[in-house]
C-alpha cells in the first residue's frame, strides 16, 4: 500500500501558496491571509461572538482575538458587549469593510479558478468531498486527542 508520505507536502504548498496569493491580492486593505477568512465568517454570520468565529475555523480564541483586533484597528469590523452578559462581544462589519469584502469574495472566486484549473466539473466536485473528508479526519484526530497531551 502507498504511504501517501508527499500529500502533507502538497497540502502545506498549497497552504502557503494561498497565503502569498491573498497576502498580495489584499495587502492595499491592509489585511492579508490571516484576516480575510474571519472577514468573510463575520459577513456570513453577523453578530457572531469570538467563541463562534474561532470554532467555525477550528481556530483557538486567542487567534480569532488577534484578527478582530487587527480588522479593528483597520477600522473594517466594530464589537458590540451584550446586555445581558458583558463577557460576550458581538461582532459586526462596518461600512468601510464593504469594498474588503468584495474584494475578498472575489479573491476566493478567482483562487478556486487558478487551483482547480484543468479539473472536469466532476473532479472539482470530487477534490472538494474529498478535502473535506480530510479535514473531518484530522478534525476529529485532534478532538480526541485534546486532554491526552
Amino acid at each position: 500500500m502507498d504511504k501517501h508520505r508527499d500529500i502533507g507536502k502538497y497540502i502545506s504548498t498549497l497552504q502557503r501558496l494561498n497565503n502569498m496569493f491573498y497576502a498580495n491580492r489584499l495587502s492595499s486593505f491592509q489585511i492579508g491571509c490571516g484576516q480575510q477568512f474571519f472577514l468573510l465568517q463575520i459577513f456570513n454570520h453577523p453578530g457572531m461572538n469570538l467563541h463562534e468565529l474561532a470554532l467555525n475555523g477550528n481556530y483557538d480564541k486567542a487567534t480569532a482575538t488577534r484578527a478582530v483586533k487587527k480588522l479593528e484597528e483597520e477600522g473594517y469590523v466594530r464589537t458590540e458587549t451584550e446586555e445581558e452578559d458583558k463577557r460576550i462581544r458581538r461582532i459586526y462589519l462596518t461600512d468601510q469593510a464593504k469594498p474588503v469584502v468584495e474584494k475578498t469574495q472575489e479573491c476566493v472566486d478567482e483562487w478556486a479558478e487558478i487551483i482547480l484549473e484543468g479539473l472536469t466539473g466532476e473532479e472539482r466536485k470530487e477534490a472538494e468531498r474529498l478535502l473535506v473528508r480530510m479535514a473531518d479526519n484530522a478534525h476529529r484526530f485532534n478532538s480526541r486527542q485534546k486532554g491526552k497531551e
